[in-house]
């Protein structure tokens, strides 16, 4: 709860004869501070100790921008909110458009942004509406299980800076690599905008999981909200002509999460026309909630027993029935969808 918090308190408890204290976090930046530190003379190449080796996760990121500091999503299994806090502090557009000057003068630069994001990237400049609830608030997430009435989800300013970025010259095409939050899209123009100009081919989101009971422990929205999306973006790209993917992301074998709850997930992606090739293994991260549930076996918010899977050939287990379509997975994924009266997808309905 402190840690949720915009002024956290100093945290004691006595253990035999001492005390372990801990501090409370500083304060969010403010929009200059935060701006300083962007504008000072980085050389936005990798540490000399890697010269003359490829990084690729240097080649993702090297014509990137990151708009601003902080999520306010609270998912349970991510740390986000531990290293840079659950309230936004976002850059200036000055700030933001200097930065992208800059990289259309690199000598490599061939007028392609990979990402103008951020921890989620349809986050920025979002705050409370009355910021003095805001502090006083101890809710670990601001969007779940509902969307709090005092945040503002306008979009606008941030498309005002996806416009003013794509006027700059020597910028062809700016693109949103980062992961956007389905769930603060509303009926104005950003999602369409999105999908139309700022995709690479493909939209990432993070639906995590279908089952509800699963959803809960992840802090995540339901997955009809990922449904819903998913259906708006087949209709923007259908009206317009466009071949594009929605790509969604999920986790195996999180707290909670049994094998039955993962082989409906992977019923439930098949029947939506999904052959993914790639789904998280849950792996304890410190600082999270997740974690305090995978270690103790109890949910903290109600501390009833929770089941948690943690034999490794048990993860394995969770993990492989999501790639039901492999050959070498055909038969015994069929077994357990058949265990669970499941339906059995059809592998020749997919195409690679």
């Amino acid at each position: 709860e402190e840690s949720n918090k915009y002024e956290a308190a100093r945290i004691l408890q006595v253990t035999g004869n001492s005390t372990v204290v801990v501090n409370p976090p500083y304060p969010p930046m403010t929009q200059g501070e935060l701006d300083m530190s962007f504008d000072l003379p980085y050389t936005r190449l990798p540490h000399p100790k890697y010269k003359n080796k490829r990084i690729p996760a240097f080649d993702m990121i090297k014509f990137s921008v990151n708009l601003h500091r902080g999520c306010f999503g609270g998912c349970a299994f991510c740390t986000i909110s531990a290293h840079q806090g659950k309230f936004i502090v976002s850059r200036s557009k000055q700030s933001i458009l200097r930065e992208v000057q800059a990289i259309t003068e690199m000598p490599d630069f061939k007028g392609y942004l990979s990402d103008l994001g951020g921890p989620s990237a349809n986050m920025y400049a979002m705050k409370g509406l009355d910021e003095n609830k805001c502090r006083k608030c101890k809710r670990p997430s601001c969007i779940h299980p509902n969307v709090c009435p005092n945040l503002n989800t306008d979009h606008r300013p941030l498309l005002d800076i996806y416009h003013a970025v794509d006027t700059i010259p020597g910028i062809k095409k700016s693109f949103i690599g980062s992961g956007v939050r389905y769930d603060l899209f509303d009926k104005s123009e950003y999602f369409e905008t999105l999908v139309l100009h700022h995709v690479s081919g493909r939209l990432k989101v993070a639906p995590e999981h279908c089952s509800e009971s699963v959803l809960k422990a992840m802090r995540k929205m339901s997955f009809d909200q990922f449904i819903d999306i998913k259906k708006r973006f087949e209709i923007i790209n259908s009206k317009y002509g466009l071949k594009q993917q929605l790509i969604p992301y999920f986790i195996s074998s999180h707290p909670v999460c049994t094998l039955k709850d993962m082989a409906i997930l992977a019923s439930k992606t098949a029947q939506l026309g999904y052959k993914l090739e790639q789904v998280q293994d849950f792996t304890p991260t410190p600082m999270t909630i997740s974690t305090e549930m995978y270690y103790t076996g109890y949910d903290p918010s109600t501390l009833k027993r929770i089941f948690v899977e943690r034999n490794p050939e048990a993860k394995k287990i969770q993990n492989r029935v999501f790639f039901w379509y492999k050959p070498e997975n055909k038969i015994w994924a069929n077994n357990i969808f058949k265990k669970y009266n499941l339906p059995i997808p059809n592998v020749n309905k997919f195409k690679r």
